[in-house]
């Protein structure tokens, strides 16, 4: 999830994050029928026939669990010219967990899920020639990919060219380029593209000075975005429209607003393909909940989590009873929120807690969000903070922005601005906006 702009402070994320779909399920004696169907399909050449398989393959859904069936199925539709294989199949030889990382092949697949007009393929593949990690970073391939998941229709993608055109990053600098991609931006309801639009058109930067459509683009960016969004008249909003393209910092989510960029509402995760996959699956999941299995748990508590929430709590409870630690998780989030049951923020901590200890990167991210800030207080932030940096090191992208705000503030420990950068560029890569912006 934008490009860098310069911030006197970060305010740390604090939301409790919910589970993922996990992968880890060992389902045996699984119904067959319906992936026998997709594989006939698959290998007739229907690639959404591939990319469903791969699908049940990756997530244990009506069957057992195989990464390697899964990456080969995605490969197979991508090979069939569907940009969602291709973009699947990068991912997994870009985080190497279940394969051994291979940048060149996740930069080649990324690129052709782009060149096939599949946006988040774009967005990743600019992330990996940014974030300078897995290849040398190279801003002007950035620009160029940004381009064309901006002529895709993509508005945050938009924004970021407008920025790297506005700070001459990757090429040249046009105020003017800046102005027109920003425009562009915000017709695809990008609220960020249209503040800068309104900011740059009031005060006459790439263009003449029009305050008619100053007022027309400062209204769309208040209907677009909402109320972070309104009101921004009286001053910049962005440290790059000001002073022929100087940068002065001017952020809503510094100093004393920094309390408007923390989130607070939970981030609910859900598997790549949607919870409604799973609902075929609704009978099989009962069984192997009913014989035992905390993954089959967890899975029937997701499908009936919207519309029992009293029901899906039990069925965390029995899951993170039965080995579950995405259950566990899940089910610490219900305690803390009062959903589906009484609130009890030290059942929750427990929760978390465990499921941190048994190697959850996403129970050590929400370890660390109550250790640092879920009730207000700071209970124990250098604790915190090693909690956060197990969550990155696990794959949690709050984790890593978490980390890099707690180094760039000293908060758990001294400042470390090598740090901070470090963890902002992971979190930015995952395609966090926020860590993108987090220039020190």
């Amino acid at each position: 999830m934008s490009n860098q702009m310069k911030r006197s402070a970060w305010a740390l994320l604090a939301t409790v994050a919910w589970a993922a779909l996990g992968a880890g399920a060992a389902w045996a004696g699984a119904p067959k029928g319906e992936r026998q169907k997709l594989d006939k399909g698959c290998q007739a050449g229907k690639a959404a026939d591939c990319i469903d398989l791969a699908f049940m393959w990756a997530e244990g859904d009506r069957g057992p669990e195989d990464q390697d069936k899964a990456l080969a199925l995605y490969q197979r539709a991508c090979d069939l010219k569907e940009a969602q294989g291709c973009f699947e199949a990068a991912r997994y030889h870009h985080v190497g967990q279940y394969v051994k990382q291979d940048a060149k092949r996740a930069i080649a697949l990324y690129d052709q899920a782009c060149d096939m007009g599949y946006v988040e393929g774009c967005k990743f593949l600019a992330g990996v020639h940014r974030d300078g990690k897995l290849v040398a970073q190279d801003l002007a391939r950035v620009r160029f990919v940004l381009g064309k998941a901006c002529k895709l229709g993509d508005g945050h993608s938009c924004y970021e060219l407008g920025v790297l055109w506005q700070d001459g990053q990757g090429g040249e600098l046009s105020l003017a380029k800046a102005r027109e991609t920003f425009a562009t931006g915000c017709d695809t309801q990008d609220a960020r593209s249209c503040l800068q639009v309104a900011v740059m058109a009031r005060d006459g930067i790439g263009g003449k000075k029009d305050p008619a459509t100053s007022k027309q683009y400062f209204e769309r960016a208040c209907s677009y975005g909402g109320e972070r969004f309104c009101g921004q008249e009286a001053g910049t909003h962005d440290t790059r429209t000001t002073d022929g393209g100087k940068e002065v910092d001017n952020s809503p989510c510094t100093g004393a607003n920094s309390a408007r960029c923390m989130v607070t509402t939970a981030l609910r995760y859900f598997p790549s393909g949607g919870v409604g996959k799973l609902k075929p699956s609704e009978d099989f999941f009962k069984k192997k909940c009913d014989g035992g299995d905390g993954a089959g748990c967890y899975k029937l508590a997701l499908i009936t989590h919207a519309e029992d929430k009293t029901a899906a709590r039990a069925l965390y409870d029995k899951g993170c009873q039965a080995g579950s630690n995405e259950a566990c998780v899940n089910l610490g989030f219900m305690y803390i929120s009062g959903e589906g049951g009484p609130e009890d923020q030290d059942k929750a901590r427990l929760f978390f807690f465990a499921a941190c200890d048994a190697g959850d990167a996403m129970g050590c991210l929400n370890q660390g969000i109550y250790l640092y800030s879920v009730t207000g207080v700071a209970k124990d932030d250098k604790l915190a903070l090693a909690k956060f940096e197990k969550a990155c090191e696990g794959g949690e992208t709050v984790g890593c922005f978490n980390a890099g705000v707690m180094y760039n503030l000293g908060i758990g420990t001294s400042k470390d601005p090598v740090r901070a950068q470090a963890r902002f560029k992971s979190a930015c890569a995952d395609g966090m906006e926020e860590a993108c912006k987090a220039k020190l």
